[in-house]
């Protein structure tokens, strides 16, 4: 579906050229670079259901602002370390920033008999235990950003919870219409199929050059790939995944402000009009992010990305209060 049409079926009040083009890329002045606020983040552990404890890695900001805080909701085979680019960045520019790890990721609470056989309603858990504990900390309502299988389960959230919130972004996401639209594109190879019959869908990415073929974009250096590999986790939810193939989430409950970007170069299936549609679903444009892969926050063009995410939020969350 052409972008226009749906500006001018849904009659959206912001008309932006830059989202409305040929190659549906939204360009910004990068002149800005982020420096390093590693040293200042610390790792702290909240309960949730099950018994369970999440890690989430805290930035703080580095100057005074009013703005919300952040809270990054990572997608399959990842944790909180993988938004380390995302929150120097925008911790730099006056955002107090949080990412978490789920059950079974990262430094969470891992329990190997159930750990592939969490539900889509256990892993929600995770971000209302950690959304909770930063709205009680910061007095304010924080922006989810969620990617990939983390922005399903964001949508998920969000459908009873959206009031807790200031709002979301929805960043090379899981479509809230994804049973209808298909999880695989017509060409499912045999690694696909093994992935499926063994329950252990790491195989899919099991080597760097998998990897790199599944997530990132032509450009990104083998070296880099080699690098980011070690940290994957092997193990996600199978049961969760298996969950996006009949309908996971009301998204017309949905009523805080959304935002929805996608990755130019992504591979997964149908890539584009996952993107649109999910965009369509939320009467809201879209922004793709020209030579990205699906790990956006880890590719060649984060940089970019954050920027984007930047002025999306100024515009249609910050100046909408």
């Amino acid at each position: 579906m052409n972008l226009q049409k749906i500006f001018k079926q849904r009659n959206f009040s912001f008309l932006n050229k830059n989202i409305i083009n040929k190659s549906f890329t939204t360009k910004f002045n990068l002149s800005q670079f982020h420096t390093s606020n590693t040293s200042n983040k610390e790792t702290i552990f909240i309960d949730s259901s099950d018994n369970v404890k999440i890690e989430v890695i805290h930035y703080p900001p580095t100057k005074q602002t009013n703005y919300p805080p952040l809270l990054f909701i990572h997608g399959a085979f990842l944790a909180a370390w993988s938004w380390e680019n995302f929150s120097n960045w925008f911790s730099n520019k006056g955002y107090e920033c949080f990412s978490l790890s789920f059950r079974g990721n990262g430094q969470s609470t891992k329990t190997p008999i159930r750990d592939k056989f969490w539900t889509l309603e256990e892993l929600v858990n995770d971000i209302s235990s950690v959304t909770d504990e930063i709205t009680e900390k910061t007095k304010e309502k924080p922006i989810l950003v969620g990617h990939s299988m983390g922005g399903g389960l964001t949508q998920k959230y969000l459908q009873d919870n959206h009031h807790k919130v200031s709002g979301g972004v929805l960043l090379a996401s899981v479509s809230p219409l994804i049973n209808k639209s298909g999880i695989f594109s017509s060409k499912v190879d045999w690694l696909t199929i093994k992935a499926l019959l063994t329950l252990n869908p790491y195989l899919i990415i099991e080597t760097p050059e998998l990897m790199k073929k599944a997530f990132f974009s032509k450009a990104f250096p083998d070296s880099m790939a080699k690098e980011i590999h070690p940290k994957l986790d092997k193990n996600c939810s199978v049961v969760g995944l298996a969950e996006f193939s009949r309908s996971f989430v009301d998204y017309k409950k949905i009523k805080c402000p959304m935002i929805v970007i996608g990755a130019g170069e992504d591979a997964l299936a149908d890539n584009l009009k996952h993107v649109e549609e999910t965009a369509e679903a939320y009467g809201v444009g879209y922004d793709m992010i020209e030579g990205s892969g699906h790990e956006v926050m880890l590719d060649l063009k984060w940089e970019d990305a954050s920027n984007v995410i930047f002025n999306r939020i100024q515009e249609r969350i910050l100046n909408k209060k």
